[in-house]
């Protein structure tokens, strides 16, 4: 885990890159009533004006919201005005030379010119005092002037790294949703949602959603939209999470909590952010903010819990959450403290969102690997005697007929074994049925000291086995079963400090072009017959032509 986390650390550092100055002299607010016309604001006198001690920021009472006169430094180079994640903000600048007014919001359908919607960019052609006015922002503002080339490197870096991290989304996304198609299973389903609501959600919140023509129409819903995106991500993730990590049987007062909180509380939220009533929707961001962050604390804590307490899953859930969670939350503090973001706090929600959906595919796939080992097991044990450790009757006609099968398709010979224990009812009788399974499982250790891995042994019956030797034939067949029966005779003479002189009646017979698997037992269970009425301890073995009586 400590080389997970310093991975992301060297990823962060390695994507960002430390941020220029302001490009500003002065940043004064104005301090009275902004006048009618735009006209009557240009000729408002020094004094409506106050100076803000950081040039670098629209700040105030209001979170930023009025009207501001900023002094850019002076250069000759063409310049742009830029306002960094206005979010809900609707900008207006008016600059030299013709102070014409120029508005423009995040949701604006179509491109901005050759930069993306990471900030709002206004070109200054000439030396000047530039007005700025900002209606709807929720947290103050910050603003930079850049020549024209520096914004090109610094707005290239920020489409390089964001994009770089929703191309991984994407293809996680995509990789999990075939997943679901096949398997069916919905937490496949549910992580791939949370993934694109994710993904939605930065590219809505830096505005670079509305540039695309297959989600411009979001942007008509304003704010409101970011809110229900990000909404529906912190229901869908936690849905994910509950199921993903097993959170229910091992935390079942957590796992409550945690989805009330995060999940149908906000459900009811959504139903009203979307209905008419109430018509102001002012509530929404405190008490939505509010529960992520309670719902965030949950998920780590039930995940901690459930993770102790031998949850395995949880371990990978917590090695994704925790960074996501701190970077996001430490990202949503200073944007509303108006405190410049640095670099790894600015890329590092989309880089965190790209690291956790990697670290959950592994996850899904240690889950895959969990599952399968469980169904390996219980095939297992559905397949096999549980006194023995041999395959029971149904596994070992299941590999008869693959036997039978296999042998037609490459032409080789096929053996089979009828093994019967002699007198095993009198030895049950005499001393004991906890003697009798230990005579099935020294039988059975004795079979195999005396054949091939490839040979394979099933228990039929209570006292009967059967054995299957592929590519041998009849002749060297029989060798082996007087091999066993001899080891058997010789071994077996006392188990468990008692008298049973345990010997075996075994038939043999080889796969004939005819046969079947139903009918070779039959052949070789003939065969084992016979040794019993010639004077058991014997081997019989009966040709392809002889058939069962």
């Amino acid at each position: 885990m400590k080389r997970v986390w310093i991975a992301a650390w060297l990823v962060l550092c390695s994507v960002c890159a430390p941020a220029w100055a302001a490009g500003l002299v002065r940043v004064e607010r104005l301090d009275r009533p902004a006048p009618a016309t735009f006209e009557a604001l240009r000729a408002l006198p020094d004094a409506a004006y106050v100076a803000q001690p950081g040039a670098a920021q629209l700040s105030g009472a209001q979170n930023g919201r009025g009207w501001w006169r900023l002094r850019p430094e002076s250069s000759e180079e063409p310049r742009v005005l830029l306002v960094y994640h206005p979010f809900s903000a609707r900008i207006t600048v008016m600059a030299p030379p013709d102070y014409r007014p120029q508005s423009a919001t995040i949701f604006d359908p179509g491109p901005q010119a050759s930069h993306s919607r990471r900030s709002l960019a206004f070109p200054l052609s000439a030396a000047g005092p530039v007005y700025v006015g900002v209606e709807g922002a929720r947290y103050p503002l910050q603003i930079a002037v850049r020549t024209s080339a520096e914004y090109a490197v610094e707005d290239h870096r920020h489409v390089r790294v964001l994009w770089l991290s929703m191309g991984i989304l994407v293809g996680v996304s995509l990789v999990v949703l075939l997943f679901w198609t096949q398997l069916r299973e919905r937490v496949y389903l549910l992580f791939s949602a949370s993934m694109v609501l994710q993904l939605l959600y930065v590219l809505c919140a830096y505005g670079d959603a509305y540039a695309l023509p297959a989600l411009a129409w979001l942007g008509r819903f304003g704010v409101a939209g970011i809110w229900f995106v990000a909404t529906s991500s912190t229901i869908v993730t936690v849905l994910f999470l509950a199921e993903f990590a097993d959170l229910r049987p091992r935390a079942p007062w957590l796992t409550r909590a945690l989805l009330i909180v995060g999940a149908w509380i906000p459900l009811v939220m959504l139903v009203l952010l979307v209905s008419p009533w109430p018509v102001s929707k002012a509530w929404f961001p405190p008490l939505g903010n509010g529960l992520l962050m309670l719902a965030n604390v949950l998920a780590v804590v039930t995940l901690a819990a459930v993770w102790l307490r031998g949850g395995r899953h949880a371990g990978f859930v917590l090695i994704a959450w925790v960074p996501l969670v701190t970077v996001s939350t430490a990202r949503a503090m200073q944007l509303s403290a108006g405190v410049p973001l640095a670099p790894w706090l600015e890329y590092g929600l989309p880089v965190m969102q790209a690291f956790a959906a990697v670290v959950l595919v592994l996850g899904l796939a240690d889950r895959m690997l969990t599952f399968r080992r469980e169904r390996d097991v219980a095939q297992l044990h559905a397949e096999h005697d549980a006194l023995t450790g041999v395959l029971n009757r149904a596994g070992i006609i299941t590999r008869l007929n693959r036997a039978v099968a296999e042998a037609r398709r490459k032409r080789q010979s096929l053996a089979v074994l009828f093994l019967d224990l002699d007198h095993f009812k009198a030895i049950n009788d005499s001393y004991g049925h906890p003697v009798g399974d230990a005579c099935l499982c020294a039988v059975t250790e004795s079979i195999h000291s005396e054949t091939m891995p490839a040979y394979q042994l099933g228990r039929i019956g209570g006292e009967e086995f059967l054995l299957l030797l592929p590519g041998v034939s009849d002749i060297v067949a029989r060798e082996t079963a007087e091999q066993i029966r001899r080891k058997v005779e010789r071994r077996c003479r006392e188990v468990k400090g008692m008298p049973v002189a345990l010997t075996l009646s075994i038939g043999v017979v080889e796969c004939g072009p005819d046969d079947s698997a139903a009918t070779l037992i039959q052949r070789a269970d003939a065969a084992m017959y016979k040794a019993k009425h010639e004077g058991r301890n014997r081997v019989v073995m009966l040709d392809t032509q002889s058939v069962a009586v």
